[in-house]
């Protein structure tokens, strides 16, 4: 057993402690990371950064319904954890113990699941996603919504907008608010598995600073991984992408 657990869990040293990826998966696949930050002498913190919380809401789960609310109280009961807006938490007491670390991974991986009991919150229209709307609607294009993609390795990657015409660009607009390292890192694998299908896809984030709590990390990989990566509010790179596209 602890052979399998040196071999299989990975640790690196964060800005504000020690991130824990272990042999779990959520439900797109992606390994579940704890994050562990002391708080006092002889006390943790467990969290997951948003990550749980994050990908539900990004899938368009209505987290506030009282369906799904109850079934979230429930597992944030049956784990003894706490919501802390996105994040999921939990403090511990050194000396640090496996379990906890294990049964704080399972809760992660549970919460993820609700997205099995999905309840669509009502869409509600950001300024960058009314600034992309426009640029379509000024050029008559017809983008198709919600479009599920095939990867080399992940087979259903969900993008905001696919656009059809001599070439394909799939779109992704920033919804997230905060925790946008580890958003942005997931798209840089995702986008470079698409690629991996279709070598001439265009692929293209828009995002609002104003709302969204950007590192410069984030936002280099952004600027590295796609071919048209702007603020909503300079929008002029989409603008010409689109219309290369279509020449």
């Amino acid at each position: 057993m602890e052979t399998f657990w040196r071999e299989q869990v990975e640790a690196a040293h964060t800005r504000d402690g020690i991130a824990l990826t272990l042999p779990l998966m959520y439900p797109d696949g992606w390994q579940v990371t704890v994050h562990l930050t002391p708080t006092s002498p002889g006390c943790l913190r467990l969290s997951d950064h948003g990550r749980a919380l994050g990908s539900l809401i990004e899938r368009g789960l209505n987290l506030n319904s009282r369906f799904t609310a109850s079934l979230l109280e429930e597992r944030l009961s049956m784990f003894e954890v706490r919501r802390e807006g996105l994040l999921i938490t939990k403090d511990v007491r050194l000396p640090l113990q496996g379990v906890d670390i294990q049964i704080f991974a399972e809760s992660l991986v549970s919460i993820a699941h609700l997205i099995y009991r999905h309840e669509p919150a009502s869409l509600q229209w950001s300024s960058a996603d009314r600034v992309v709307r426009g640029i379509f609607e000024a050029r008559n294009i017809r983008p198709r919504r919600n479009v599920p993609m095939e990867g080399q390795i992940e087979k259903r990657i969900l993008v905001d907008y696919v656009v059809d015409a001599r070439g394909q660009m799939a779109l992704e607009v920033v919804h997230r608010r905060e925790n946008l390292l580890p958003y942005m890192e997931q798209w840089a694998f995702r986008w470079d598995d698409l690629r991996k299908k279709n070598k001439h896809l265009v692929a293209a984030m828009v995002y609002d600073p104003e709302n969204q709590a950007w590192d410069s990390t984030a936002l280099r990989i952004g600027s590295e991984v796609c071919d048209v990566f702007c603020r909503y509010d300079e929008a002029a790179g989409l603008s010409i992408a689109l219309d290369n596209l279509a020449a």
